[in-house]
């Protein structure tokens, strides 16, 4: 990148200006994903502006970054002393394992550190991009653009509230464009940006766009003219009211579930407020009975435990947890049951009520004077477990006989006589290559996103006649919504001898925070979803995910670190592994592949288990495309010829052979500096190679670009001038 000079102080300030239009791109990145490591990116980010500023060379900055970003994935994902055997042999085998399936194209099966090389590599160029914004074209309007929209539509379709975000954002673009402008009206008319006049037109700039921001912020906001488009644009996308099965019902928690399937409609009714530090499903009763067509309960026998508000509902003991929370609800739609996050011990609630809870289905609820009362605020005090996936890998089927702790299971793994042989089948072929009970789970959970499933709330079928509800969704339709994913999962659970639940409530809603500065989450009917619980011996019931597009409520620690030898990385325990359809054996595979994906496929697996042979590879390949880009004085040039040829003279190829020309004549060593003219210029090259060539060159060249001859040159000749030249630019 070429750049004129640039005030070392106005530099630093542009560029930090920058890092905070960056820092607000990385924010609901981080938010949505759930990534806790913002900071390794905001220091790359500070590093390569830092880079720039000192003026490093590309050969110390490139090596660098590349340390920097495989640092960054050490200490994420691998927890292991950094360019060790080990650890360097581990990351050579995940990245090399995404070879096959890049070429596949099997994007979704890339691993996680993979995905953060290539976002790694996406925020390098962006950063690249902002550099000759600033720099050289010294106009940032289209990234500042690019940003209000970005965080705009984040903020109207996703769960990030961008309120404070887009304050930064006007103030630090505005400010941006403001003093770049000011930096391209004194290079425009030969002016040198001192001290003193820059501060005379930033400070009233700087000014103006703090005051006017502030200003606007704390002015009351009017009703909007128009009629909210969301919901118009999110019915044309979605179809609304087109669902299979008829008349679609509304989105919410509804205790009947005998008859599962069809269409509902989007429902945004406010249905309870939480306070919470982090993100949690809401818990509020399980169902153990399947009945081809949908959820019931059956086999309560014990009554309900009756409890006082602020009395232990349950030892919580993990050794495995982080902390205790305490979490704040507010019902604004009453509930028949109270909901409550994962590990909930204490329930407060007003003193004149007790709290009833039936055990074997989880419910929850409040009576006074004899009867149910609705409370409309309460709060619980829970442990979020943490799990460990060593210890979780090391629990095998044969524990369910072996340990005297667990409990009688029987009831979770019923399935009803006419389940069809199918579903056994493909539950059987997902998990038999596992061992752990918990690898089984986590591969049927995987499963959905891997084998053309799709999440819709629409076009969703009701079984007919003896058509069973899981089979229909696995092997006929392969759409629908959470109760179509939970309860299919937890058939096939069922069908490999796993104990199972099928699990109802709320997802975790959306988080903003709130006057008291603590984050308040709000629940509306649209996050009333269900999911899967399995028994596993030790560690009781542990949750599960398998929705498409949304995240698994369990916390698992990636500690294999202690086990150096265990060759499957800590976050390859989350890699989506595509599951073969029940039809597709691996002849039919590599066919579906074809004969070079089959190769490709095999040079994957060979470069995987050989790392040191990849990694030889690439930096050869490294290397001579290096050594190929460093000679391209000499092969471009003449490429340029051959190329050229072929084409009819004219003004607008003799252009661009020009300029051609005066790059090739850098790279062979005449430079031209910033005061020099054109004509100067060509008397310099024809002083060096004897002649007038160049002169004649520029002669034409000026006359069509100043005067506007472009019609009556000889052009042929011209160019036989010009092949000349720049061959003889080459060495």
């Amino acid at each position: 990148m070429k750049d004129g000079k640039t005030d070392i102080r106005f530099l630093i300030l542009m560029y930090a200006l920058a890092f905070i239009l960056l820092w607000e791109w990385l924010l609901p990145v981080i938010e949505l994903t759930d990534t806790e490591y913002i900071g390794i990116f905001l220091w790359f980010i500070g590093l390569s502006f830092l880079f720039r500023l000192i003026g490093m060379k590309w050969w110390l900055t490139v090596p660098l970054s590349i340390l920097y970003l495989f640092w960054s994935i050490h200490f994420v994902f691998f927890h292991t002393i950094f360019l060790t055997k080990e650890s360097t042999n581990l990351l050579a085998k995940d990245l090399l394992s995404n070879f096959s399936i890049v070429v596949s194209g099997d994007w979704q099966s890339i691993t996680n550190p993979m995905r953060t090389v290539l976002f790694f590599i996406l925020l390098w160029m962006t950063i690249y991009l902002i550099r000759h914004w600033i720099e050289v074209r010294k106009s940032i309007l289209l990234f500042y653009a690019m940003t209000v929209f970005f965080i705009s539509v984040l903020d109207t379709f996703s769960s990030y509230v961008a309120d404070a975000a887009i304050f930064r954002i006007m103030v630090t673009g505005l400010l941006l464009i403001g003093l770049l402008t000011i930096s391209r009206l004194t290079e425009k008319h030969d002016r040198r940006l001192n001290t003193g006049m820059f501060a005379a037109f930033s400070v009233p700039l700087l000014f103006a766009v703090i005051v006017s921001s502030t200003f606007a912020s704390f002015m009351p906001e009017k009703d909007p003219v128009w009629a909210d488009p969301i919901p118009f644009l999110k019915s044309a996308v979605l179809g609304e009211g087109s669902g299979t099965g008829g008349s679609a019902a509304k989105s919410g928690y509804d205790s009947d579930d005998s008859r599962l399937g069809g269409a509902f409609s989007e429902d945004d009714t406010l249905v309870f407020t939480a306070t919470v530090p982090r993100k949690q499903y809401w818990r509020i009763e399980t169902k153990n009975t399947y009945t081809s067509k949908g959820w019931e309960q059956q086999l309560v026998e014990n009554p309900p435990v009756t409890y006082v508000p602020g009395a232990i509902l349950q030892q919580v003991d993990y050794s495995e947890a982080d902390n205790n929370l305490h979490a704040e609800i507010s019902m604004r739609e009453q509930l028949p049951y109270l909901v409550y996050p994962y590990g909930t011990s204490i329930v407060h609630a007003r003193t004149d009520v007790l709290l009833k809870k039936q055990e074997e289905t989880g419910q929850l609820w409040a009576i006074k004077d004899g009867g149910n009362y609705d409370l409309d605020s309460f709060s619980v005090d829970f442990t979020e477990r943490t799990y460990s996936l060593k210890a979780l890998r090391e629990v095998t089927m044969e524990n369910y006989h072996s340990d005297s702790e667990v409990p009688e299971l029987s009831e979770y793994l019923q399935l009803p006589e006419q389940l069809p042989e199918r579903v056994r089948e493909l539950a059987m072929d997902i998990t038999g290559k596992e061992e752990s009970v918990y690898e089984k789970a986590k591969s049927i959970e995987r499963y959905f996103t891997r084998s053309g499933f799709s999440y819709d709330q629409q076009n969703v079928a009701i079984p007919r006649g003896n058509e069973d509800y899981v089979d229909q969704f696995l092997f006929d339709t392969k759409r629908g919504y959470c109760d179509n994913f939970s309860t299919s999962m937890v058939v096939m659970l069922r069908s490999v001898d796993i104990p199972a639940r099928w699990v109802k409530g709320f997802a975790p809603g959306e988080g903003k925070a709130n006057s008291n500065g603590k984050i308040e989450y709000k629940i509306t009917n649209n996050e009333a979803h269900s999911w899967v619980e399995a028994y596993i011996p030790g560690f009781g019931w542990v949750p599960f995910e398998p929705t498409i597009g949304f995240s698994n409520p369990a916390d698992i620690q990636y500690d294999l670190e202690s086990d150096i030898s265990d060759t499957e990385i800590p976050n390859l325990e989350e890699r989506e592994r595509p599951e073969p359809k029940q039809d597709e054996t691996p002849v039919a595979k590599a066919k579906d592949l074809g004969g070079f994906g089959s190769f490709m496929k095999s040079v994957g697996d060979y470069l995987q288990k050989h790392a040191w042979v990849g990694i030889i590879s690439i930096l050869s390949l490294l290397f001579i495309v290096w050594l190929i880009y460093r000679n391209r004085g000499k092969w471009v040039p003449k490429l340029l010829v051959h190329s050229l040829r072929k084409r009819k003279p004219n003004w607008v190829q003799f252009t661009k052979q020009y300029k051609s020309l005066l790059k090739q004549l850098e790279r062979f060593g005449i430079m031209r500096t910033d005061s020099m003219t054109l004509a100067e210029y060509a008397k310099t090259v024809d002083t060096y190679f004897g002649g007038r060539q160049m002169g004649k060159l520029t002669e034409v060249y000026e006359q069509g670009l100043y005067g506007g001859y472009t019609n009556h040159q000889d052009w042929a000749s011209l160019q036989e001038i010009w092949e000349d030249l720049i061959i003889r630019a080459t060495g």
